[in-house]
């Protein structure tokens, strides 16, 4: 049974090997692919160097078109019975593909498994893992939806479903991961931690601004609300991402104003999507945050947004104390 682990590569000559190794040195029967999203830094030239080493790396250069067209050309280039994924700024644990082949079957679909985010700079790290039998709601409110690279997919149910990466500057893991779970697929889960999400910046979880951030949000929420089959667990991840959006207002590289923040806020709190999401009562700090928000109070939300934001960039042990 043959792995194809796909890695979107953009002026990443830093961090790549790191990347790349913990798949060669660790990892048998695999190819790794390797696409070029267009990098205007020495990234070629590391590519180069590590195709000298491993006689297992396939690699392509495409022009600059975000990581979702970079993984779908992956995809089509890709021979292994499976397909994991893998950002060039992380890496697999010593043992992830021995634990990962030993729970992969003809008749799995989709495997699903634990991950470390890691705060490099500041020394913390967070575990996402379930130990429980897979159902949507649970792994969802876990945060073990969100993303591609915890995952092991079956090659032919993605071509036989048609399921590739849409072209989203945000979200576009959850959407494919839902575009795979509205398909019916096999789905098994192991609580091994076999990933290594690795964040080396000063403002640990405050994304880049996205202006589409929002509508995007929204197109998930739409998607998770018909695969969850409680509302409230839509409505909780809803909430959570609208706050990211109001939070990111306050991101480095927002160059908004006060006044047009305040005008984004309002767009926010007011949408009838927000609205029906904020109609049901949370749960503890959560049931705080949904009436702030369904106040509709734009300087109220405004100044919550700041504080967040505030608290992300300074006190991550406060703010991971509190985040689920």
């Amino acid at each position: 049974m043959l792995l194809s682990v796909i890695i979107p590569a953009y002026n990443c000559k830093d961090t790549l090997s790191a990347a790349v190794f913990s798949v060669a040195e660790n990892f048998k029967d695999t190819e790794i692919i390797i696409i070029d999203d267009g990098s205007t830094d020495e990234t070629p030239d590391v590519i180069d160097s590590l195709k000298k080493q491993f006689s297992c790396i396939v690699s392509e250069r495409i022009k600059n078109s975000g990581p979702a067209n970079a993984r779908n050309f992956g995809i089509s280039k890709a021979s292994g019975d499976f397909l994991m994924f893998l950002d060039s700024d992380d890496t697999f644990s010593e043992n992830a593909y021995e634990m990962v082949m030993q729970n992969l079957t003809d008749n799995t679909d989709l495997l699903i498994f634990g991950f470390r985010q890691n705060f490099l700079s500041r020394a913390e790290d967070k575990i996402y893992s379930l130990d429980s039998p897979f159902s949507v709601d649970e792994y969802y409110r876990n945060n073990l939806l969100n993303q591609v690279w915890n995952k092991a997919y079956k090659k032919d149910f993605l071509l036989k479903n048609n399921i590739l990466f849409k072209d989203y500057r945000y979200g576009e893991d959850r959407i494919f991961n839902a575009d795979v779970l509205k398909n019916y697929p096999v789905v098994k889960t192991i609580s091994d931690v076999l990933y290594n999400y690795n964040i080396d910046k000063s403002v640990s979880l405050i994304s880049g601004y996205i202006p589409e951030k929002f509508n995007a949000c929204k197109e998930i929420n739409r998607y998770y609300s018909h695969l969850c089959k409680d509302k409230s667990t839509a409505d909780y991840m809803f909430l959570k991402n609208i706050v990211s959006c109001m939070t990111v207002l306050f991101a480095d590289n927002c160059n908004l104003n006060n006044k047009e923040k305040k005008q984004q806020i309002k767009t926010i709190v007011t949408d009838d999507a927000v609205k029906q999401a904020m109609s049901e009562k949370q749960n503890g700090v959560n049931e705080i945050i949904r009436k702030i928000i369904k106040s509709e109070n734009v300087n109220l939300n405004f100044f919550f947004a700041f504080a967040t934001a505030f608290i992300q960039k300074n006190m991550l042990p406060l703010f991971l104390k509190f985040r689920k």
